[in-house]
């Protein structure tokens, strides 16, 4: 019975691994035939379809002033110039009023102004330039109630309290404390005592005559002395209106837009000035970058544009408002010595150069303006520049590029796998492309929505 058991189980074994192993020729050719291929597909949508250029640029001012400091009354003469102070880094934001470095102990002061400096402004002085330091100050909160364009004692005033605010004493005129001036102040308060103190001994001489002929002689010496009086007092008040605070060219810098940035300093604590010491960049900023033949083919002046920041997580809108011709580009990025803009300082100490964008290779510059303006953190950052370079005017069906097919005769056309169907095709017209995708319109008498699966590869 054991062996007859052991038997029937041996047969069902064997039944078992020759019908796993042993194949007919039908199934044979069926496991050689390749694998039916699988439709890869993707949907239909219906949207806007913009088309877009993506770039790098700087964030820069609209301009820059270069600033050099010459020497000046408060130096003394023969006085080497030298950095002696840096309060402001390269790179950091500038606001009106801030002091910059310091040159021989002394401070360097911007300024709101849209002139550039070119003198000494001492009491006394009238010009446009005056009116433009009055403004700044009252800006500044310091009240002036001098006439516009006259540095008065008021100005002085204004002045004394701007340095004072600052740590330093102000500049004076006179030097340190205003002592080279005290002599001659002191000579002209003198000449006008002896000359108040002749008139009294003249009036008195006059009260005190007797007869026609010594009241007349008395009256004549009295109106002297009088005249002498009001000459000498004249004298002093001159010279009190022309001495005293003062704001010399070598400590301060008219920036004539703000938010502002102080993007170069050329020199290092110890060392002697050279120009261009300071640049500036101020005014409204702008962001430059610089195109390839390609790039520049596609864009147009007017295009809106999209700035990231990405380092302050922070959007922007804007346009391109300057698209220009071919160069070959300058060195160092258009700035001498680390400047912006390339152009140096005069002999007044200050100079004022024009907004056009640095480049650093050749190509196409490119100026996009922002619809608002930019806070001072932006300045100097690199951002992505999204370009909108075309648009379709409202929702559209698109398809993924790789489904459009072109046939013998040229026409275009997609194949649509409906659910449990033979794939259809469906002839199309294709329209403007972005990103990978086409704009679509089905033929007459043919279907296309949104929705769809269109095979797009194999």
């Amino acid at each position: 019975m054991l062996i007859v058991t052991a038997g029937a189980a041996l047969l069902s074994v064997g039944g078992l691994v020759a019908s796993v192993f042993v194949r007919s020729p039908e199934q044979d050719a069926a496991a050689r035939r390749a694998p039916e291929p699988t439709a890869l597909t993707a949907p239909v949508q219906q949207r806007v379809l913009t088309k877009s250029v993506i770039l790098r640029g700087t964030v820069t001012a609209g301009g820059s002033v270069n600033f050099t400091p010459v020497q000046g009354q408060s130096q003394g003469a023969g006085a080497a110039l030298v950095l002696t102070g840096i309060r402001k880094k390269a790179g950091s934001p500038v606001a009106p009023g801030d002091v910059l470095v310091e040159v021989s102990g002394r401070p360097v002061i911007a300024l709101a102004g849209p002139v550039p400096a070119y003198r000494d402004l001492k009491p006394g002085d009238t010009g446009k330039d005056v009116g433009e330091l009055q403004d700044a100050l009252r800006r500044l909160g310091y009240a002036d109630g001098d006439p516009a364009g006259t540095f008065g004692p008021r100005t002085k005033t204004a002045v004394a309290a701007l340095y004072a605010d600052r740590g330093y004493d102000p500049p004076n005129t006179g030097g340190p404390h205003g002592a080279a001036d005290q002599p001659s102040l002191t000579s002209a308060r003198q000449a006008v005592t002896t000359a108040r103190r002749a008139a009294t001994a003249a009036r008195a001489t006059r009260d005190t005559a007797k007869g026609p002929a010594a009241i007349d002689a008395a009256t004549t010496q009295l109106g002297y002395a009088e005249q002498d009086v009001t000459t000498a007092q004249k004298a002093l008040d001159d010279l009190i209106t022309r001495t005293g605070v003062m704001l010399p060219l070598a400590e301060f810098t008219f920036v004539p837009a703000f938010p502002a940035r102080l993007s170069a300093v050329n020199g290092a604590v110890g060392s002697a000035v050279a120009a261009p010491l300071l640049t500036v960049d101020s005014g409204r900023p702008v962001v430059t970058t610089v195109l390839t033949q390609d790039q520049k083919s596609a864009l147009r002046e007017g295009m809106k544009v999209q700035l990231s920041a990405e380092v302050l997580g922070q959007d922007a809108k804007g346009a391109i408002t300057t698209l220009g011709a071919y160069t070959t580009g300058t060195p160092n990025g258009g700035r001498g010595n680390g400047g912006s803009g390339g152009g140096q300082s005069g002999s007044s100490g200050g100079g004022q150069n024009g907004g056009d964008p640095p480049q650093t290779r050749a190509g196409y510059p490119l100026t996009i303006t922002p619809a608002t303006e930019l806070a001072a953190p932006w300045l100097g950052l690199d951002v992505r520049v999204t370009v909108t370079a075309a648009s379709s005017d409202g929702p559209v069906l698109v398809v993924p590029a790789t489904a459009v097919s072109a046939g013998a005769d040229g026409r275009t056309s997609v194949s649509v796998r409906d659910t449990g169907g033979a794939p259809r095709r469906v002839p199309v017209t294709a329209g403007m492309d972005a990103d990978g995708y086409v704009a679509v319109t089905a033929g007459p008498g043919f279907r296309l929505a949104a929705g769809d699966a269109v095979v797009v590869g194999l």
